[in-house]
């Protein structure tokens, strides 16, 4: 999930990246499910609801985040959308699932609000010897197509939320994840924070926190809380962008799979 700054004028998640969501964790204290390091794991269809805060100051804003199987069999439609009076967004994933990691076929990000309008139309192509995305963008009016390779293992800032259960281990706290977003690749790098009790409106829920930085050294970085009993669902979520300044997004309502810790 991601976050977008809008001309010094507010905030807006824009997806469980608004996750630039989120990315690849550690394993959980032994007496929380396991992760899928085996790739075994399959994918549960979803359905979650947030609500944005910024500053600690409530707002309007809710969003919604979806999971759900395709016509297909293994091609899953992911959507992280938020419609409100002070802004639109859609971010939308469609990619098939194979040996726990999502291959993206398609995937489009709206976005309207704050005096700005961002459009990205992206297919990821993997069947023809190098990986690429072709990319259609316009931002303000003004449009821009490219084509560029990419590694294997590169997902789309949505879908880099389902990678977290099949890449943790025991021995490592830090990570990078690699993502492709409009015209470029980006490099993500993940650190576990620690272990937290949140009390949500689903009963307390032990979660697994970790920090993600766009680079290294950033000032800038976005805290995740996410839940193994859940299927490691994102929880909360937090961008800052300085000491006084950071948006919030918390779960309000949740359908899904969801496990005792003695599972």
């Amino acid at each position: 999930m991601r976050m977008f700054l809008s001309g010094g004028s507010g905030y807006a998640w824009s997806g469980l990246a608004l996750l630039a969501l989120a990315a690849v964790i550690p394993a959980a204290a032994q007496d929380l499910p396991q992760a899928d390091p085996a790739g075994t794991r399959t994918l549960q269809p979803f359905r979650a609801e947030y609500r944005v805060s910024v500053s600690r100051i409530p707002t309007p804003i809710r969003a919604e985040l979806v999971l759900e199987a395709g016509d297909t069999e293994g091609v899953y439609r992911m959507q992280m959308s938020v419609d409100s009076r002070l802004m639109q967004n859609t971010e939308l994933s469609i990619f098939r699932w194979q040996d726990c990691q999502p291959y993206t076929q398609h995937y489009m990000h709206h976005f309207r609000g704050f005096r700005r309008e961002r459009d990205h139309f992206m297919d990821f192509v993997w069947d023809d010897g190098t990986p690429r995305v072709i990319n259609a963008s316009s931002s303000n009016g003004e449009e821009e197509i490219s084509e560029y390779d990419i590694e294997p293992g590169t997902v789309d800032e949505l879908t880099m939320l389902l990678t977290a259960p099949c890449l943790m281990s025991d021995e490592q706290t830090e990570y990078s994840v690699t993502t492709a977003y409009g015209t470029r690749v980006r490099q993500h790098h993940i650190q576990v924070v620690g272990h937290e009790t949140l009390r949500t409106p689903l009963g307390e829920l032990e979660t697994v926190r970790i920090e993600k930085r766009r680079d290294a050294d950033s000032s800038r970085y976005t805290v995740f809380w996410l839940a193994p009993s859940m299927d490691y669902m994102l929880i909360r979520g937090r961008h800052v962008e300085s000491r006084g300044l950071y948006g919030e997004l918390r779960l309000t309502d949740y359908e899904g799979p969801f496990r005792s810790a003695a599972e």
